[in-house]
This record gives C-alpha cells, sequence and structure tokens, in this order.
C-alpha cells in the first residue's frame, strides 16, 4: 500500500474498512506495469506450444469442434454436458483458425494471459502495483499455468474468468455504479459455463462482501441486496449445465479415485506442476499470514473455498479430488505470496527469491513441453508408424468402446497422404450421440494385414479384440511391434 489515502466513490464509509476500499488511484504507469505479466505469460505460452501431442481429453475436444452444433447438443444431453459451451466455441474458432495443435491451444494461451493480467491488476487494486506485479510475475514461472494454457480444454478460461469476477467485484463494490456489476454478473455466468466446479470460487466473493457489511454502516442492505441478487441473474444460464452435469456424474467422473490422505499431501505438487515450485510459493504464503488477517481474508477464501469444498464432496458425496479442478488456486496463491515477499522488502531481495522460484521451475516448465508431456498415448508417434510402413489395402482396427484411442489416431492419420481404413465402424461417434462409435462385431476377412492400435503398453494386442484372435491365429503371423509412450502398434499379415 502507499502512503497516499484516495477518495472514495463508492457508498462506503469508515476508516477500518477492508483494503478493498482503500486501494490507490489507478495510474497509467502501474496498469501499464501490471499488463507486463500477461504479455509475458503470452509469450512464455507459446513457446513450443504445439510440440507436446495432444492429450485423450484434448483428442475429444477436437474431435467434437468438428460436429454440427447440432450433434454436440446431442452430445451434451447424454454426456460432456459441463464443457458443451467450450465445444460450441471450438467449433466455431476451429473454423476459423484450423486444427492445427498450436490452433486449437491458442485460446487457451490466450485466455490463461489474460487471467495472468487480471490477476496482476487485482493484486494492484488490492494491495500495490508492486505486489501486482509480483503476482503476474509468479503465475508465469509456476510449470502448470504454461501447461493448461497449452491445452485444449475450459480450464485456462475458468482461471480468466475466475480472478475476472473477482476485478469486476472488487471495483463494483468501490464504485457503486451499475455498469461493473452488469461486468461481474457476466464473468460469472462464463465462470460457470467456463467450469461448474470452478464456481466454488463464489465463497470468496461472498467474505469480500460480508467484510464490506462488517465495517460500513451506510448502504449495507442495498449492498447486500445488489451482489446477492446479480448472482442470482448470473447463475441463471448455468443451472441447465448444472442439471445435465449432476445428472452425468457417473459417466463424468467414474474414474476419479477416492479423496486419501496421500492424495492430498500430492495435490499441491500436482496443482503447481513442481514439487518444488509448489512449496516455495507455499512457503511464502505461510509468511504472509502474519498479515492482517481483513486484507488477506478475500484470497485466503480464493484458496480455500474451492479446497475445502471439493474435498468435503470427494467425502461426503461423489470423488472430485482432481488437479486441474483447483488451478483457480494459482493466482491467489501467488498473490499472497507477493504480499509475503514484497511487503517492505528491498528490491534485491524481491529480485533473489524470484531468480531462485525460475530456477526451481526449469525442470517442470521443460517437462510440460516435452513430446509426449500430456496424459494419454503418444499417437502422434503411433500414426507416424502406421504413416511409414503401411501399403494400399491395410485396415486399422481398436479396441472395443473406446473414446480416445481411435478419436486421437483419427486426428494424426488424417494428416497422412493415405491412411488405413477403420472397417470395423458402424455408425461414426458423431451420429450416435455419444463420444463412441457403433462397431460391427467381428472384422470380414480377405484383408491381406492388419494394423491393431491400443492406448497402453501390452505384451499381446490381439488380446484387446477377442473376436479377432481366432482370425489372427489362423492366418496371420505379427511382422511388427512398436510400443509408444502408453501405447501399442502391431502389424499383421496374412500367412503365405
Amino acid at each position: 500500500m502507499t502512503g497516499q489515502r484516495p477518495a472514495r466513490t463508492g457508498p462506503m464509509h469508515g476508516n477500518d474498512a477492508p483494503a478493498v476500499v482503500e486501494m490507490p488511484p489507478a495510474r497509467r504507469s502501474a496498469a501499464a506495469m501490471c499488463a507486463v505479466p500477461g504479455v509475458l505469460m503470452l509469450v512464455i505460452g507459446l513457446v513450443r506450444a504445439g510440440r507436446p501431442v495432444l492429450s485423450w481429453d484434448e483428442v475429444t475436444s477436437a474431435e467434437v469442434s468438428q460436429r454440427t452444433v447440432g450433434q454436440i447438443f446431442d452430445l451434451v444431453t447424454n454426456l460432456d454436458a459441463v464443457f458443451g459451451c467450450y465445444y460450441v466455441f471450438l467449433h466455431f474458432w476451429s473454423r476459423l483458425a484450423g486444427t492445427s495443435e498450436v490452433a486449437l491451444r491458442l485460446p487457451s494461451i490466450v485466455a490463461m494471459a489474460g487471467g495472468v493480467a487480471v490477476a496482476a491488476e487485482l493484486g494492484r487494486r488490492l494491495f500495490s502495483a508492486r505486489i501486482g506485479l509480483i503476482t503476474g510475475l509468479i503465475l508465469c514461472l509456476v510449470p502448470n499455468t504454461s501447461r493448461y494454457a497449452a491445452e485444449a480444454r475450459p480450464y485456462a478460461f475458468a482461471c480468466f474468468f475466475s480472478v475476472l469476477a473477482m476485478l469486476l467485484l472488487v471495483v463494483a463494490v468501490r464504485r457503486g455504479s451499475p455498469y461493473p456489476w452488469i461486468g461481474y454478473g457476466l464473468s460469472v455466468t462464463l465462470l460457470g459455463l467456463s467450469h461448474l466446479l470452478a464456481l466454488t470460487t463464489l465463497t470468496a466473493h461472498a467474505v469480500l462482501v460480508g467484510l464490506v457489511l462488517l465495517r460500513e454502516r451506510a448502504g449495507r442492505r442495498r449492498l447486500a441486496l445488489t451482489w446477492g441478487g446479480t448472482v442470482l441473474v448470473a447463475l441463471l444460464p448455468v443451472l441447465p449445465i448444472a442439471y445435465l452435469g449432476t445428472h452425468q456424474e457417473d459417466t463424468q467422473l467414474h474414474w476419479v479415485e477416492p479423496i486419501t490422505l496421500g492424495r492430498i499431501r500430492a495435490m499441491p505438487a500436482a496443482v503447481f506442476g513442481s514439487k518444488e515450485v509448489a512449496w516455495l510459493v507455499i512457503g511464502m504464503v505461510v509468511l504472509a499470514a502474519w498479515r492482517p488477517l481483513r486484507r488477506l481474508a478475500p484470497m485466503a477464501a480464493l484458496v480455500l473455498g474451492p479446497t475445502l469444498t471439493l474435498a468435503l464432496v470427494s467425502v461426503l458425496a461423489s470423488p472430485m479430488w482432481v488437479a486441474r479442478y483447483l488451478l483457480v488456486v494459482l493466482a491467489p496463491l501467488a498473490m499472497l505470496a507477493a504480499v509475503a515477499l514484497a511487503d517492505r522488502a528491498p528490491r534485491v531481495r524481491i529480485v533473489a527469491v524470484l531468480l531462485l522460484l525460475a530456477f526451481v521451475a526449469v525442470p517442470g516448465q521443460r517437462d510440460v513441453r516435452a513430446p509426449a508431456a500430456k496424459v494419454g498415448p503418444d499417437y502422434r508417434s503411433a500414426a507416424r508408424i502406421i504413416g511409414e510402413f503401411q501399403r494400399p489395402g491395410d485396415v486399422v482396427v481398436y479396441p472395443p468402446k473406446n473414446r480416445a484411442i481411435r478419436a486421437g489416431m483419427d486426428y494424426y492419420l488424417n494428416r497422412l497422404p493415405s491412411r488405413p481404413a477403420d472397417p470395423l465402424v458402424k455408425v461414426p461417434a458423431p451420429e450416435t450421440g455419444w463420444l463412441i462409435a457403433e462397431e460391427h462385431p467381428d472384422l470380414a476377412e480377405g484383408y491381406q494385414r492388419i494394423w491393431i492400435v491400443v492406448g497402453n503398453r501390452v505384451a499381446d494386442p490381439a488380446a484387446s479384440r477377442p473376436a479377432l484372435r481366432p482370425t489372427l491365429d489362423a492366418g496371420y503371423r505379427r511382422i511388427g511391434f512398436w510400443q509408444p509412450k502408453r501405447a501399442t502398434v502391431a502389424l499383421y499379415e496374412r500367412r503365405g
């Protein structure tokens, strides 16, 4: 905080109000300084953005984005309702930009860069320009900020709208005019549409408004009604998504493991993408706890609200303890760390700590840009193998009822000059209203060579298609066997 106390333009009064109403007047130089981390994050996010192969979730985004809008709506009534708005957005975006890895990931890169810039501006308004700048720089160094910036999924949008909603709430509470409230309500709606679980950040909004209500004498009723009404109206468009999402829980979250003490201990490293970065930042956050609680409470609630909510739901209802669902806590953690680092500290110490953080973040930043950094098979290498050794008339088969392996292989095989046919497809996935194609029970005879691709490393790929095993054993021999990351590719040729 600077030593200068600004004039207040909002309805609040009293010397003991939260820091939100004691922020210095906006200055162009300070605002421009807080924009620097956003530009830096944009550059960092673009570095080797197309190098990692698409993850098994990203290939779903790529496949669904090529469906018609009607087919996308058919899908979300059965599955993935919480991602429906993102799929529709990506549908129109890919029509303009294409479907390359970088094109699919570019909206997320821009969203994450915007989130870093907004987090820096939020830090400036709540504390000081220095704290805002340090907040943005810390976020730029966190490996998972880069990892999920270059991810064709909506998590970067959730990070952006979570800090944007808080920033607009700060502005709305201070000014009291209707326009910031409209922007705040719209950002809450978009937050819920980007990712339903990100609405857990509303607990921090309640804390912020509650602090103002406790400190202010005038305008309490008006502020409470304005905030509550804005949130209720903002959540109305999200209700259909929430309804469908809760009814799809068994198919949407069946893969999530139950929460355990071991998984709780592992969560900081999973959220940050680096154990060393996680505990260095958390260590600084602990030091910030010695500051006045009323100044830190909104950011602390922005960390604890989503974390405790997901933990309680995972214990009492359904497992949801997943690191990427908690990415929204990165910005407030970075801000709390910035408060501890910047408060009356000399510049040399600040630079030294940031350099240390950058040094320990290098391995994590390198790992998230590796060719096989994403979760799922290395579809690119598997497709390259088929492209190198295929012949006219070859066919390819996959394990039955598999979502990701066919979508991922189709994405990369379609880039080849020619590709093997997929004769088991009876009804393509876009026409089924699901993510899985309807298949023929068995492969017709007469093919000279058969490729089998499995989304895991297995010794016997033919075991993935039991109905095909008698045909392969009787008339074929295996002439090729490759195992890229989390995949097995085998080639069978007819004997004689």
